[in-house]
């Protein structure tokens, strides 16, 4: 335990600045998600506790720490001085509001170090169910129109993808009559989309934004609908339709 630790320590320290979040997007847009302002501090990146008060709901895809891997964007420089864009065998999070896997150091001195999202290609953890990958889906946005990442359900030709998204609710309170909301609330919700070498496209868990997009199988597509009596709004058969279009 205490080698895997000390390895990790090293493999993330050696990482460029440049990969590591100083500026979140929680910052953007003006409040605190509770997880540390990332500084500098004698060439070391430390993580201080910020005031949670004000801020409530969800800022992960999953708050318990998982042991996974992580892909990086570009290789860089590990121990021995070999280049290597992955690291392996680590405990995460991912952080949806401020875009940032948070990397679990050290347990016992609760040393946290961030990556940003834009210097990740992937992650994969296990969930408790089954591992789930990751994916940039900047990277795949040739508009650069999205950010964050999206948990991979079928790959292929076509890859369906769930993405996370925060939705910020901001205080209402009024102290003249005592009523509203006093705290910054913040929501996760879920999108859908397809991704192919040309981009992304939002869709929504219906047939008429499912089938036009799979046309160019659709007798296929249309048999395998009718024996399989698909209900297009359920996420697990979704992801059975595109895993079968791929496989055609």
């Amino acid at each position: 335990m205490i080698g895997k630790i000390l390895c990790t320590i090293s493999l993330i320290g050696l990482l460029p600045l440049g990969c590591l979040a100083q500026v979140s997007e929680g910052t953007k847009v003006g409040i605190n998600t509770g997880t540390g302002l990332n500084a500098p501090r004698s060439g070391v990146f430390w993580t201080s506790p910020t005031n949670t008060s004000g801020v409530v709901g969800d800022f992960y895809i999953d708050s318990l720490w998982r042991e996974g891997n992580v892909k990086l964007a570009k290789a860089v420089a590990q121990i021995g001085g070999h280049e290597s864009d992955t690291i392996a065998g680590v405990d995460i999070r991912y952080n949806v509001l401020n875009d940032e896997l948070e990397v679990l150091a050290d347990k016992a001195k609760k040393d946290v170090r961030v990556i940003r999202g834009s210097q990740l290609k992937s992650f994969k953890t296990d969930n408790g169910v089954g591992a789930v990958e990751y994916v940039n889906l900047a990277a795949r946005d040739p508009k650069g129109e999205l950010k964050g990442f999206g948990a991979l359900l079928a790959s292929g030709k076509i890859s369906f993808v769930r993405a996370y998204k925060p939705k910020i609710t901001k205080p209402n309170y009024n102290p003249g009559f005592g009523t509203g909301e006093k705290n910054t609330i913040v929501r996760l919700t879920s999108e859908y989309y397809l991704l192919t070498d040309s981009g992304a496209q939002k869709i929504s868990l219906s047939k008429k934004s499912l089938l036009p997009l799979l046309a160019d199988k659709k007798a296929d597509i249309e048999q395998f609908v009718k024996e399989h009596n698909l209900d297009f709004k359920d996420e697990a058969q979704v992801t059975g339709l595109v895993r079968f279009y791929n496989s055609k």
